[in-house]
């Protein structure tokens, strides 16, 4: 009996084992082997190439550094396109920027069109944002060269508004305060599930989120809590507060969204992509992008915004800080600072300079700028230092030549070495000297310090 169990447990388990080879060597709904190309070889063999596969998964911590010229590297290494790389680097900048600089914290606020609050004492500092942009253009120059543009937005990113902020905002808003409880309550769902996604399923879930949100609010309604909480109407209002001085109406923050959500929308479309296909229609949306601002804003208001966007305006309105300055200070400082940088750029990029030299060189015309940019705020340079007084004649005594005198017997009779008499008197030829000629004699070794 024990040997018919023994039989049937080994049968059973080389079935349940055959079972088991057959389905992993067999792949579920393998496609049709294809069949062997025509040849015209006497015979064919199949030959197994052997493909290297790159690594295709990578940490993001191997990636990211401390040193954004190493981050700049390890970005270009893999292959990432060169705006996405501006983009990342950038929102990094301004996020250690941010910290450095943090705003002040007030909430909620029923602005949707500025963060800047309404009490005045949350108010940021004048110079806060001038040092932000001043710091962040310093550092995106020494990566991406002179030429770097941040673009007509910042970097998109999510949502971060907690819960309990969306509810406040709601409340403090006059309109969105007179919502139903049931369509405020399906508001912060909606809007609090984005803290939950990571940034690419975000960019693919947003417009399902608004289309969730259309058909419970009016479109008065649903275009407010874009005004507050879309991620481009964020974007778009910390790119504005940080253009110095000029504090965004409300109606001009809301002709910019018009004009322009539709256009980021299509960007963020394009985000990864580095084509030529892509990068024609990123250049097109981007000139759309700048006309539709300059539709949104009267003539005016778009030089000024235009202006915010120069570099070298911006560097112009940091040299001026606080202090009152007429039309024609700054129109010759932003000059300078053209010139500088027209300069910088040739310094650069002047391949017969070795790097002492164009370090030096680069130092001679921040000097050079600092100089100009006092005498254009009707200030006086500093005294130059006093230049180093010519050192006393040394005290002498004169000795006249008599007919047939020579070194030696001059230097005997006062006591000298001749190399001391040669020393004192480089315009004499003592080999050939005339008689009446003067001779130096130095007091010092005439009257030596007694020992």
């Amino acid at each position: 009996m024990f040997w018919r169990f023994m039989l049937g447990a080994s049968l059973l388990a080389n079935l349940v084992l055959a079972a088991l080879w057959y389905r992993a060597s067999t792949p579920a709904d393998a496609p049709a082997p294809t069949p062997p190309a025509l040849t015209n070889t006497a015979g064919s063999t199949n030959v197994r190439t052997a493909v290297v596969v790159r690594r295709q998964f990578f940490s993001w911590q191997e990636l990211e550094s401390p040193d954004y010229a190493v981050y700049l590297g390890n970005l270009r290494a893999i292959g990432c396109p060169e705006e996405t790389i501006r983009d990342i680097l950038l929102a990094d900048v301004n996020q250690m920027l941010r910290a450095k600089y943090p705003p002040d914290e007030v909430a909620p606020n029923p602005r949707w069109w500025t963060n800047v609050r309404p009490d005045e004492s949350a108010r940021e500092e004048p110079g806060r944002a001038l040092n932000f942009i001043k710091e962040r253009n310093d550092i995106m120059t020494q990566l991406f060269g002179p030429n770097w543009t941040p673009g007509p937005a910042l970097n998109s990113r999510m949502s971060t508004a907690p819960t309990n902020q969306i509810r406040a905002t709601l409340e403090a808003d006059d309109h969105l305060r007179n919502l139903t409880p049931g369509q405020k309550q399906l508001v912060i769902e909606v809007l609090g599930a984005a803290q939950l996604e990571t940034s690419g399923k975000e960019a693919q879930a947003d417009p399902v989120r608004w289309e969730v949100l259309r058909d419970a609010l009016s479109p008065d309604q649903l275009e407010l809590v874009k005004l507050h909480f879309s991620r481009w109407a964020e974007d778009l209002r910390e790119q504005l507060d940080h253009l110095p001085g000029f504090d965004t109406q409300p109606e001009e923050f809301r002709n910019i969204y018009r004009n322009t959500a539709g256009l980021q929308a299509r960007l963020a479309g394009l985000a990864g992509r580095d084509d030529p296909a892509a990068n024609e229609e990123r250049a097109a949306l981007n000139a759309e992008l700048e006309t539709a601002i300059r539709n949104a804003l009267t003539p005016e208001r778009y030089a000024t915004y235009v202006r915010l966007h120069d570099p070298a305006y911006l560097d112009t309105l940091y040299a001026i800080g606080n202090r009152e300055a007429t039309p024609d200070t700054l129109a010759l400082i932003y000059a300078i600072n053209r010139e500088r940088n027209a300069e910088q750029a040739r310094i650069e990029n002047d391949p017969t300079l070795t790097s002492a030299q164009r370090e030096i060189e680069l130092k001679q015309l921040e000097l050079d700028q600092l100089k100009a940019i006092t005498l254009a705020q009707g200030e006086a340079l500093p005294p130059e230092p006093d230049a180093p007084s010519p050192p006393r004649p040394e005290p002498m005594k004169t000795h006249n030549v008599r007919p047939g005198e020579g070194l030696h017997q001059i230097a005997s009779v006062y006591g000298v070495a001749p190399e001391v008499l040669r020393a004192a008197n480089p315009q004499l030829d003592f080999n050939h000297l005339p008689a009446g000629a003067k001779v130096n004699v130095p007091l010092r070794y005439l009257y030596p310090l007694p020992p």
